[in-house]
Order: C-alpha cells, then sequence, then structure tokens
C-alpha cells in the first residue's frame, strides 16, 4: 500500500484531510481511519487468502491417505464386491443345480435302458435261445449305456466342464474415470455412475 499527502477528506469519516492514499482501491484516508483500512485488509487477506491456501494445503494432504478420503466411495466400491461375488456365488450354486438335475435325468434313462437289456438277457437264458446278432446287439447297448455312464463317474484332469472366454474386460468391469463439469452438476458418460466425487466418477 502507498500514500501520498492530499487536501482531500478522508473517505470514511468525511470530516479529516485524507492525507493518506490506497493504491488498491483508490481512496483517501485519515491516519486513524487509514490504520483501520490497514487491519480490515490484513483480516480480510487473512480470511480469504491465507484460509483458503490452508485448506487447499490440507485437502493436497488428504490426498496422501486415499482411504480416509471420501470413505462412503470406498465403501461403495466394497458393496460392488460383495454384490458381484454373491451373483457369482448364485450363478455357481445354479450350475451345480443344474449339473444335479441332468445327472439325475441320465441316470433315470440309463437305468430304465439297462432294465430293458436285463429283462432281454433273463428271456434268452430262460429260453436258451442265443443268437450272434443278439449278442452284437445287446452288447452295443451296453456300450452306449457305458459311455453315458462314464461321463459322470470317471475322473479326468483333462476334461473340461466350463467353457470360458475372454467377453469380460475385468479390468473394465469396474472401473475410475474424469467426468465433464457442467455448471454445477457433473455430465455422466454412462448411466450405471455409481457415484460422483469432484470430477471423479466411478463406473459399473
Amino acid at each position: 500500500m502507498a500514500t501520498v499527502d492530499d487536501s482531500s477528506l478522508c473517505s470514511v469519516c468525511n470530516k479529516l484531510p485524507g492525507k493518506r492514499f490506497c493504491m488498491g482501491c483508490k481512496k483517501y484516508f485519515c491516519s486513524k481511519d487509514f490504520k483501520e483500512h490497514e487491519k480490515q485488509l490484513s483480516i480480510q487477506f487473512d480470511n480469504e487468502i491465507v484460509r483458503s491456501h490452508d485448506e487447499l494445503l490440507d485437502m493436497i494432504q488428504k490426498l496422501e491417505k486415499p482411504d480416509d478420503l471420501s470413505s462412503d466411495l470406498f465403501d461403495q466400491i466394497d458393496q460392488w464386491k460383495k454384490i458381484t461375488i454373491n451373483k457369482v456365488e448364485k450363478a455357481a450354486e445354479r450350475a451345480r443345480h443344474e449339473l444335479i438335475e441332468m445327472i439325475d435325468k441320465r441316470r433315470t434313462t440309463a437305468t430304465k435302458q439297462l432294465e430293458d437289456v436285463t429283462n432281454e438277457i433273463r428271456r434268452h437264458r430262460e429260453e436258451e435261445n442265443f443268437l450272434e446278432d443278439d449278442i452284437v446287439r445287446l452288447r452295443t447297448k451296453l456300450n452306449e449305456i457305458q459311455k453315458v455312464l462314464e461321463q459322470f463317474t470317471r475322473k479326468d484332469t483333462k476334461r473340461i466342464i466350463i467353457a470360458t472366454n475372454d467377453e469380460i474386460d475385468w479390468n473394465r468391469i469396474i472401473y475410475i474415470a474424469e467426468g465433464e463439469e457442467i455448471g454445477e452438476h457433473i455430465y455422466l458418460k454412462t448411466a450405471y455412475t455409481i457415484t460422483v466425487i469432484n470430477q471423479l466418477n466411478i463406473y459399473l
């Protein structure tokens, strides 16, 4: 703040000569009001500049510990994790149930087929009537039943029962991306955004 002498009246009291001039507000002050003006400027500087500076510094320091920042975001990520795991577990349980039903269906079918063969074997035994064609035909039926049953009874580490693909991009199934701020709102690039912090969006 610079001062010059002038015969103008003080811009505050309008009584005493304004011998001090403020280069900032371009006004004249008497010695008393000039000191008060300097005091108010100091208070304003502390409130508007120093305090804002300290608040920004505190925000930057908080970024050093992201777990302590906006814990609700991390809570939502954890919640998404639990929900996803729950869905996977339900899908696995459904697959187990479907496999059990399929095995039971195949077992019932194989049992019925084997009963038919059993009855035919007994009849041939009782009649003591065997032809080469009967042996070939019954052997074929038994082989077919055996082939079906072995699909579920043999242990084969090379057998694949789950077909996987790379259609799911696990690196993008949930991710953080910057949004575009318009006025007081955040413009979201997807309808599945679950939360917003400043210009950070979490997408699903």
